[in-house]
């Protein structure tokens, strides 16, 4: 009659009985957990997939960023000089910083994130 097997185990503990699986029950469980054990590594791969895709796409926009800032800076210091404004030189100070740190984050980049993801790899 009731053909449900947590609807019966639900059943037999309100009746103070114990619930016994069959054993083609034992083996559908134990294949079960068998399917979901094997496809652990699996997802654990993907995920490491999705993330490794997370820096590039990361890093790049944070190379884009980069890219046009120091081409507005470069705009403006000419700008400045052309104009002949006193804080010209401090400009062109500032700008040659962010190209300093420009170039300080391409050699460094492969460490910085590997230290934030923690992985064996990075962005090449």
């Amino acid at each position: 009659m009731y053909k449900n097997p947590l609807f019966l185990a639900k059943k037999l503990a309100v009746a103070g009985q114990a619930y016994h699986p069959s054993h083609s029950e034992k083996r559908a469980y134990a294949l079960l957990l068998g399917l979901a054990l094997l496809s652990a590594p699996a997802r654990a791969q993907s995920a490491e997939a999705a993330l490794a895709g997370v820096q590039d796409t990361v890093v790049g926009i944070v190379q884009v960023i980069f890219a046009i800032v120091l081409i507005v800076g470069l705009i403006r210091v000419v700008m400045k000089f052309v104009q002949g404004a006193p804080d010209a030189l401090g400009s062109l100070g500032w700008l040659v910083g962010g190209v300093i740190l420009w170039f300080g984050f391409q050699l460094f980049k492969d460490d910085l994130v590997g230290a934030v993801g923690g992985g064996e790899g990075g962005v090449r």
